[in-house]
């Protein structure tokens, strides 16, 4: 077994940079406000709707069955309701068959992105009305309209079409997303659908503290051999999916505000090579939604849990930062299910989660890594699947 490990995620945190420091991010047809976290943000939309109803009345934001725990952490926050319903088991959806089947039609729809992976938020939208909120969760994916390395500025920047569908839009800049200030978040509302928004934002506090000295160490650790040996320490559980509680939601600091134009332009000009040589070696998953974007990671299913936890282990060995995503469906993650509701069987969800791995696609990921990970998938393609099947 190799000592070096590949970390999962590991975008590199910048330093300073006096270049941008006059540059502004603005977004075409949405204005934003930037918070401490992307569950911030996600919890500030809620909370704001949830202000503009009687407070007796009951509201719901249907939400998939396999993603981040989070989700029901900004919905308990803003006291909202979350409903699990399954994932289409073809291509990455919401089930519309559950949508239609809900005994109450939501107040709210979020759709996460999952790895790059977008929701059709049109066919959304046909199912639930242009009464219901729709907010697209892009954690996992810093939107483009196309992969290039050329941006030049983020003034007036273009969002993808089927963004301007959603009311309301956020992101994360927490460690192990896309763009990467170790901490905060993004939320956007689209101008054209949505005439006022005010959310409860406290002030930011002071800046980060010693925030320079936290980049240098964890840009270290992920450095192959600090992760091979930090992966290996008892009791860490590095990469465990834990539900958290949200408890305060404040805009972001000056520390990363000053940070955030030169870390986005530097995410969006990185090349795709990697990506690239394992799209045309290895099928990923739901390859028509996958290929054509900037994943955070490359996702691959396997035929059972028995080859995937196999492959894990394989790959492990040679170093190469193979991980499952989310290791139980959203219901089954300790903690969740006092907080949601359930009306469905969430089969498509279960299958994710016992039988995807991710590989790495970071700045670390080099092509000997990626010939090994082609020679180990090409040595068990017996094992490999292209879509979960629905059993039920």
């Amino acid at each position: 077994m190799k000592w070096s490990q590949l970390a999962p995620v590991g975008t590199r945190v910048l330093p300073r940079s006096r270049d941008y420091l006059s540059s502004s991010l603005t977004l075409s047809g949405f204005e934003h406000s930037l918070v401490n976290s992307g569950t911030a943000a996600l919890g500030a939309i809620l909370a704001w709707y949830r202000s503009q109803h009687d407070f007796e009345q009951s509201l719901t934001a249907v939400i998939p069955g396999y993603t981040c725990p989070d989700l029901v952490a900004a919905c308990v926050y803003a006291g909202i309701t979350p409903v699990i319903v399954d994932l289409a088991a073809e291509h990455y959806q919401l089930n519309p068959e559950h949508l239609t089947r809900l005994d109450k039609k939501p107040d709210i729809v979020i759709c996460p992105a999952l790895f790059g992976m977008s929701m059709d938020l049109v066919q959304i939208r046909s199912i639930v009305g242009e009464d219901t909120l729709i907010i697209e969760d892009n954690a996992q994916w810093f939107p483009e309209v196309s992969v290039t390395s050329h941006i030049a500025s983020l003034k007036h920047y273009a969002l993808p079409t089927h963004t301007h569908h959603a009311d309301f839009f956020i992101t994360s800049f927490g460690r192990g997303k896309p763009v990467n200030l170790m901490g905060g978040g993004l939320l956007a509302w689209n101008t054209s659908r949505v005439s006022s928004f005010e959310p409860d934002i406290a002030p930011a506090p002071q800046n980060a503290s010693m925030y320079d000295i936290k980049r240098r160490v964890f840009n270290t650790v992920c450095q192959p051999l600090f992760y091979g040996g930090i992966s290996r320490l008892p009791g860490l559980n590095v990469g465990a999916t834990v539900y958290h509680s949200l408890d305060d939601v404040h805009a972001m600091d000056a520390t990363r505000q000053e940070r955030l134009t030169a870390s986005i332009l530097a995410y969006l000009r990185q090349p795709v090579h990697i990506q690239t040589m394992l799209q045309q070696a290895v099928t990923p998953l739901w390859a028509s939604q996958s290929t054509q974007r900037r994943l955070l990671r490359f996702p691959v299913l396997t035929q059972s849990k028995q080859a995937r936890n196999h492959l894990l282990r394989v790959l492990n060995a040679s170093g190469l930062g193979a991980s499952p995503m989310y290791g139980e469906p959203l219901y089954n993650i300790e903690g969740v299910a006092r907080d949601c509701q359930a009306p469905f069987a969430t089969p498509v969800s279960k299958v994710l989660a016992e039988r995807l791995l991710t590989l790495p696609l970071h700045h670390h990921v080099k092509k000997h890594h990626v010939h090994r990970m082609v020679t180990i998938l090409d040595d068990h393609r017996q094992w490999l699947a292209d879509a979960p099947l629905n059993q039920n």
